[in-house]
């Protein structure tokens, strides 16, 4: 996939009509079946129930353990990766932390994530790493800065964007130098706010990381939690999906978060659409848009074409929350009303956790293939991860079958996801609108215009996945 190095995609094999057509009327067919068969308000409680597997004397003899052990393979690969990125061999190809980074631990965790559960929240090693050093020097964890209520999770969203402008727009993120030092730079802006305010508050608030890997959780059967000052660890069983539904206000900056998420991967597909590229063109061949691209490029070390993505990358996300706010605000309006007097907020942001299924659905469906095809190059750089000609394992010379996946299986099994992923979050987005909303026809009426919303936004993924990739 060429907005993430190297990989592939292909076109669909029917005609876009049809899928559009088909994923609509199950959109809709899911709306109408639930609008016969589930009037009641307390529909979906029996779908929040979950099991405490610490409860279960083995498992809770297990855990702690094996959480170490999972605690010290991370820290063991964030050394590594670092370490081959400044010290190995520049090639990407031979070097371990293009595919560990982009493949393995961006895609490959965000799937375990959603499909399993947020282990992230385990083994993610700055956190260990600072403790670790504390424990050392026999010093205070952080000298007891209250983290500002006002921020919120702000700080994590202005980083996310930060990331998700490197991943798409970088030129030099497959660079194994520049994607340590960046890397290292991530790790030691965290180690400084950790400091300030604390691990746990750093990673509720700004750890851009934990938070995308929480939320895609949220979707997952197992609930994993880490212990914390307040809250002790967690490991859940329970439906997919019923993570979404916690009673618990949402504040704006995690609904930006979410939506941030949505906007950034929709981009990584729209910006390599023909669309995109007369965009493109057309900026190029406006004077006014021609010189200010010139000027900033003169001015920075980004290219015209980088600041027109970047603009436009800016632009998506800014679009998502005013889309959803509008949305929301229709509900609200259709529905009679917020659920009781100054809850329209809360009511509108509690609907944002209906998309994460969506997000969900087009992340597998958007990076499987890069997963499957380029996430190979991890059995050659397993035994020779600098790129120093070692082999290990004896794997150095294993061969890359970039057409592992068939283009049929790859495009009906993405079609089938992203449809499934819209029917969760009609799901979700009901059961949340009946637990609000007094009557049944509040309800209904309310979850029109979300149903707008989402077989607007299915109608466009399969759109962006039915063009021909550019660039």
């Amino acid at each position: 996939m060429h907005a993430h190095g190297f990989g592939q995609r292909y076109d669909l094999p029917l005609p876009l009509w049809l899928w559009l057509t088909g994923a609509g009327a199950t959109l809709v067919l899911t709306f109408v079946a639930l609008a016969l068969f589930a009037r009641r308000r307390d529909f979906g409680r029996s779908f929040l129930a979950s099991i405490d597997l610490l409860q279960r004397p083995l498992l809770r003899r297990v855990a702690h353990p094996l959480a170490a052990v999972l605690r010290t393979i991370g820290v063991l690969l964030f050394v590594l990766t670092l370490a081959t990125g400044f010290v190995g061999h520049q090639d990407p190809y031979a070097n371990l932390i293009v595919t560990m980074v982009w493949v393995l631990w961006w895609v490959g965790m965000a799937f375990f994530c959603a499909l399993v559960g947020d282990v992230w929240d385990v083994v993610n090693p700055l956190p260990v790493l600072y403790r670790a050093v504390v424990r050392v020097l026999g010093t205070r964890e952080s000298i007891g800065w209250t983290y500002p209520a006002r921020l919120g999770a702000w700080p994590a969203v202005l980083l996310f964007f930060a990331f998700a402008w490197a991943e798409l727009l970088w030129q030099d993120k497959d660079v194994p130098r520049a994607l340590a030092g960046a890397l290292l730079g991530y790790a030691v802006i965290g180690w400084c706010a950790m400091l300030l305010f604390g691990v746990d508050a750093w990673r509720r608030h700004g750890d851009a990381f934990a938070m995308v890997f929480r939320v895609l959780g949220r979707f997952a059967p197992l609930e994993v939690r880490s212990a914390t000052a307040t809250q002790p660890a967690r490991l859940g069983l329970r439906l997919y999906g019923a993570g979404l539904l916690r009673d618990e206000p949402v504040p704006n900056s995690v609904a930006a978060f979410v939506l941030l998420m949505l906007a950034t991967v929709t981009f990584d597909g729209f910006h390599e659409t023909p669309l995109m590229d007369r965009i493109g063109t057309a900026a190029q061949a406006s004077r006014p848009v021609a010189e200010a691209l010139f000027t900033l490029a003169s001015a920075t070390g980004l290219d015209e074409t980088q600041w027109l993505n970047t603009a436009i990358l800016v632009l998506f996300p800014i679009a998502f929350v005013l889309i959803f706010r509008a949305t929301g605000a229709w509900m609200l309006r259709l529905a009679g009303g917020p659920s009781t007097p100054g809850t329209a907020g809360a009511d509108i942001n509690a609907m944002v956790w209906s998309l994460v299924p969506i997000a969900v659905a087009y992340h597998l469906a958007h990076y499987a293939s890069l997963l499957i095809t380029t996430g190979q190059f991890i059995v050659p750089l397993a035994s020779d991860p600098f790129g120093w000609g070692w082999n290990l394992f004896g794997t150095r010379g294993r061969g890359v079958d970039l057409g592992i996946l068939s283009p049929a299986v790859y495009w009906y099994t993405a079609v089938i996801l992203i449809v499934v992923g819209h029917v969760l979050a009609v799901i979700v987005a009901h059961i949340e609108a009946a637990r609000r909303f007094a009557s049944h026809r509040a309800v209904l009426l309310g979850q029109l215009p979300m149903l707008v919303l989402m077989v607007a936004y299915t109608s466009l993924s399969l759109w962006i996945m039915a063009q021909p990739i550019v660039g």
